[in-house]
């Protein structure tokens, strides 16, 4: 790990609990071991190290183009394998930075970004937008191989989206996402649409 990453990821630590206010180069320099002058040789101000935090671990864990690498044969059971997959990719990056509750911490840094980081919420918009129509065009895939029902494509892009929001949502307070109940949720929506065989 570069000096520039351990710093990033120790301030992502820090920004993670603790409101962005609170948090000062004098606590980065003493979570990282670099004095002010080692910090400021990678970052001009602690907003500098911030944008850094978000698009590290914010903006591009949340990329579809980064999460997903989808192949034009790709199955729409296929996707959701790799969607799972994904999904626990970035919760084991995150929980191997041995923060408590990550999960919780995680949305609150979400809503300080929104406040803090310039068109934040067009950036994860245009995010969630390109989620959206990625599975949008497996499931139009799908339907056109023969392996689900003609459904509207929208809608089911939409469910599928949203019941990994939901969940990630409703669970934050607690104990964070169980991909299980996110697969097992996947499966029985695919289930109901597969064209039997």
């Amino acid at each position: 790990m570069t000096t520039k990453e351990r710093i990033t990821e120790e301030a992502f630590k820090l920004f993670l609990n603790n409101n962005y206010e609170k948090v000062s180069i004098s606590d980065i320099e003493a979570a990282v071991g670099k004095t002010r002058g080692a910090i400021f040789y990678f970052f001009k101000n602690k907003e500098e190290i911030f944008i850094e935090v978000i698009d590290t671990y914010l903006i591009k864990t949340q990329d579809p183009s980064e999460k997903f690498k989808v192949e034009d044969d790709t199955s729409l059971k296929q996707f959701i394998n790799l969607y799972i997959n994904g999904v626990n990719t970035t919760m084991s990056k995150m929980l191997s930075i041995s923060v408590v509750n990550i999960y919780k911490q995680y949305f609150s840094l979400y809503l300080q970004a929104s406040k803090i980081y310039p068109n934040f919420s067009e950036i994860m918009t245009q995010n969630s937008i390109e989620e959206v129509n990625l599975w949008e065009k497996v499931i139009a895939r799908a339907i056109k191989n023969k392996e689900i029902k003609a459904v509207d494509t929208k809608h089911y892009a939409t469910l599928f989206r949203s019941c990994f929001l939901g969940l990630a949502f409703d669970r934050c307070l607690l104990y964070g996402l169980n991909t299980e109940e996110l697969y097992t949720i996947y499966l029985t929506i695919y289930n109901q649409i597969k064209l039997k065989s």
